[in-house]
């Protein structure tokens, strides 16, 4: 049976709804295990939905949201890194891991994979951003424009939230 941890989709969707930046990933980056994780989003969805909470024993709460999180969830790294979405490539050398977040990137009548970037670490170093040069940008038309102009508004949000996630690994890295 293999571990697994909930992660943002690899290729989010277009106009999605505004939320705060980093308030989900936040409790991922914070989490060193998925036990813990499942725990933390418990908490913050019987904050959010107490009637719903209070029905259930907190033991067999946590088990449900658990069990919720590993119907959206991707492989846990061998390493035990939650934000890696654990590629078995990244991972085969046992001499030299890099792990690698889900790629978000822009994709629209404006091109596709653009403006995508990733976490990434290599072995124990630091966790870096990663900015990857893809994308093929076409002339366009004023409609075109106005798709790119909303759509680099969401964009701007999630690296925002990747941000925090980033700073929020690096604090806890340092304790």
């Amino acid at each position: 049976m293999r571990t697994t941890v909930p992660t943002l989709p690899a290729m989010p969707q277009q106009r999605t709804p505004r939320r705060t930046p980093g308030a989900d990933i936040e409790i991922v980056a914070a989490a060193p295990t998925y036990a813990l994780l499942a725990e933390q989003v418990a908490d913050r969805i019987a904050a959010a939905m107490p009637g719903t909470a209070a029905k259930m024993d907190r033991a067999v709460f946590v088990a449900h949201v658990a069990d919720g999180l590993r119907a959206a969830a991707h492989p846990l790294c061998p390493d035990g890194r939650l934000w890696c979405t654990a590629d078995p490539d990244s991972h085969a050398d046992p001499r030299e891991h890099v792990h690698r977040g889900p790629q978000i990137a822009m994709h629209g009548a404006y091109g596709f994979d653009v403006m995508a970037f990733h976490l990434l670490q290599w072995n124990d170093d630091e966790v870096e951003l990663a900015f990857v040069g893809n994308g093929d940008w076409p002339d366009l038309n004023v409609d075109q424009v106005d798709e790119l102009i909303e759509d680099m508004a969401v964009h701007l949000d999630r690296l925002r939230a990747v941000r925090a996630k980033m700073a929020a690994i690096r604090t806890a890295a340092a304790l």
